[in-house]
Order: C-alpha cells, then structure tokens, then sequence
C-alpha cells in the first residue's frame, strides 16, 4: 500500500518536473536560435556599410545600443524559460 502511494507521487512530481525542464528547453533553445539569426543579419548588413559612415555610427553608439538590445532579449529569454519552468513544477 505504501510502496503504491510513494510511487504514485514521486512519479507524478519526477513527471512535472521533467515535463518543465523539457518545455524550458525547448523555449530557451528556440529563443537562442532566433537571436542566433537576428545577430548575424545585423552583422550581415553591417558588413555592407562604408567604413567611414559605420566608424560614424560607432562613434554615436550604435555598438553599446546593439549590446543593450541582444543582452535584453537574452535576458527576456531566460526569465519566460524559468518561469515556466517554475510555473511547471508549481502545478497541483
């Protein structure tokens, strides 16, 4: 009787975790992925501007406002991975 009943829980929590971790992974890497593409068609289409109008847009600040955009959406990206990661395991 015991031994039924801790099963029972212990494989409907090691399900809902696993089943969290699965779907946080799934999210990171997809997120990860579309950043990936993102980052290189910005430094594709850099590569095609005049050197004097990009060293231009360096001195503006266009690298740190690149920076502050990725790092945004990577943070953004992994904090919607661990609140469904929590919000999985969370469930009654």
């Amino acid at each position: 009787m015991w031994g039924n009943l801790i099963t029972g829980v212990l494989m409907n929590v090691a399900g809902r975790v696993i089943a969290a971790l699965g779907l946080s992974f799934v999210s990171y890497v997809g997120i990860n992925e579309i950043q990936a593409f993102l980052l290189s068609q910005v430094q594709e289409h850099i590569g095609g501007v005049p050197a004097d109008a990009l060293n231009l847009a360096y001195i503006a600040g266009i690298g740190v406002c690149l920076n502050w955009v990725f790092g945004t959406f990577s943070f953004v990206a992994s904090l919607k991975a661990v609140s469904k990661l929590s919000a999985g395991i969370q469930r009654k």
